[in-house]
């Protein structure tokens, strides 16, 4: 059995690799108009129970806050949790784990953590997967959506 520290670093070097395919750190995210069409918005519960997960595609999630705690992983990533709570149900939270870019991760920072205040967000990110190391994460794009045109812009 490896040693945990050992796992841990492997993890971290796969998440980085993941990454390293992804758009600039900070960049709105410009997408089509006919990619956009494809975007669904899923209930956290919804999309955790999809069998495949649609990787690589951007996704709409709905939340109600964040987890206090946010990790710095690489120089320009960062790893939290997005949560939905839903009273009298027999889960009551769900969660997703999140990697935030380091120009995004005030913006992040800036969403409530207080799962009692009520509110309802939607955040779009890209579903990805490290296989060897089996985890799953969203790569956050932004909560905002702006349409011009042919274009559809993701942002904070």
């Amino acid at each position: 059995m490896p040693h945990p520290l050992v796992v841990r670093t492997a993890t971290y070097i796969l998440i980085a690799i993941a990454l390293a395919a992804a758009p600039p750190a900070g960049a709105a995210e410009r997408l089509d108009a006919k990619t956009w069409r494809r975007v669904k918005t899923y209930d956290m519960r919804a999309l955790q129970k999809l069998d495949p997960l649609p990787l690589r595609q951007i996704v709409g999630v709905r939340f109600n806050y964040r987890h206090a705690t946010i990790r710095h992983l690489k120089p320009n990533w960062f790893q939290g949790s997005i949560w939905y709570y839903s009273r009298g149900e027999k889960d009551d939270f769900d969660y997703v784990q999140v990697m935030v870019a380091k120009a995004d991760v005030e913006a992040f920072r800036a969403l409530p953590t207080d799962f009692r205040a009520g509110n309802n967000f939607v955040v779009y990110g890209q579903i990805l997967k490290d296989e060897e190391a089996d985890f799953t994460f969203l790569r956050l794009l932004g909560t905002k959506v702006t349409r011009g045109g042919d274009r559809v812009t993701v942002s904070w």
